[in-house]
């Protein structure tokens, strides 16, 4: 839409000059209960004298309730402390009725150095208390909890019984911290214990276990340790120990074509039956009989049974043991060498 056209719908002058008039009104202050139409409201923030319905009130002060004395003052000396600390909680001094003491003073002059009651003491409050675990405690949750327990084995009447009836001791630890955090990295770990005569092993599957195991298995006790800490949860771990303990074990009943070609200086111990030593024994002994021929070498052993009893227990030291008591070792395998043979130096 064209100006030309506006102005002759609105017919104004023809020339190109246009005058506006602008009109105000002044607003009037409002002298009655009701303002005018068309009038400013006006923004009162604070009352003025005239308009004030009376007199101004005082403000009033705070009220602070009286703090009461500390409940220990009120306690009696019979009660039931089960009631009082019920679980665990963070350390109250107004209600642990005891004079104790945590830190010292550092910084005041006068009583540097001594320690520091109980009464806003924040290092009793951030260190864990057991005032949740005392006898009446432990005796009331048994109480509670015995109606869900099993009665005791009545074949579980030993320590040599436990360890025949349940031979894997399995060993875990739970920490107790006061960091925010109740999750303790060590606390995953899983130890399994347990001796080796309670599994069932030939010569081989015990000689391959025991290869198997390495440093894990301590000769002195004949103890198999076994320690899982890789998972990051404890359960993981526990699965990890049974299935290690498992495949050892399978594993060490296994013979490999390998294994057959295996020679005496292979042997992780020494194996009395099946050395030369108890042949070349055997063969001196049937000739020192009256007829060699008809003697066999179970009566000959069992003729001779204390001295090849002793020194087989000589040269299997001998063989083991190393230089360790080496001297020892030596003097026992010859004496029992001469006794053998019925000899004399």
């Amino acid at each position: 839409m064209s100006f030309s056209y506006l102005k002759l719908q609105l017919k104004l002058p023809s020339n190109n000059m246009l005058s506006f008039v602008r009109t105000f009104r002044q607003a009037q202050r409002s002298t009655g209960p009701k303002s005018q139409m068309g009038e400013f409201r006006v923004l009162q923030l604070t009352q003025s004298k005239g308009s004030r319905s009376g007199p101004m009130k005082k403000r009033g002060k705070p009220k602070f309730k009286e703090v009461p004395p500390p409940r220990y003052l009120r306690m009696s000396t019979d009660q039931d402390w089960t009631n009082v600390w019920p679980t665990a909680a963070t350390f109250k001094q107004s209600v642990v009725p005891l004079p104790i003491t945590q830190g010292y003073v550092s910084s005041d002059n006068e009583n540097k150095g001594l320690p520091v009651e109980k009464y806003a003491n924040a290092e009793l409050m951030k260190i864990p208390n057991f005032f949740h675990l005392t006898p009446n405690h432990i005796k009331k949750h048994c109480a509670e909890i015995k109606k869900y327990c099993t009665p005791w084995p009545e074949e579980l009447n030993s320590d040599e019984a436990c360890e025949y009836y349940l031979p894997i001791q399995i060993t875990t630890h739970d920490y107790l911290t006061s960091t925010p955090s109740i999750r303790d990295s060590r606390a995953r770990v899983v130890k399994f214990n347990f001796k080796l005569t309670q599994l069932e092993f030939d010569e081989h599957s015990r000689d391959k276990f025991i290869r198997l195991a390495g440093q894990r298995y301590n000769t002195d006790t004949d103890e198999l340790t076994l320690v899982a800490d890789k998972c990051p949860y404890r359960k993981q771990n526990y699965d990890y120990a049974q299935y290690l303990l498992t495949a050892l074990y399978f594993e060490s009943w296994k013979t490999e074509n390998w294994e057959q070609d295996r020679t005496k200086n292979d042997w992780q111990t020494y194996y009395w039956d099946k050395s030369p030593s108890r042949t070349r024994l055997l063969d001196i002994l049937k000739v020192a009989e009256k007829d060699p021929s008809s003697v066999d070498s179970k009566s000959v052993l069992e003729h001779n049974k204390k001295l090849v009893e002793r020194y087989r227990t000589s040269i299997t030291r001998v063989q083991d043991e190393g230089v360790e008591n080496e001297l020892k070792n030596l003097t026992d395998y010859k004496n029992d060498v001469l006794m053998l043979y019925n000899l004399k130096l």
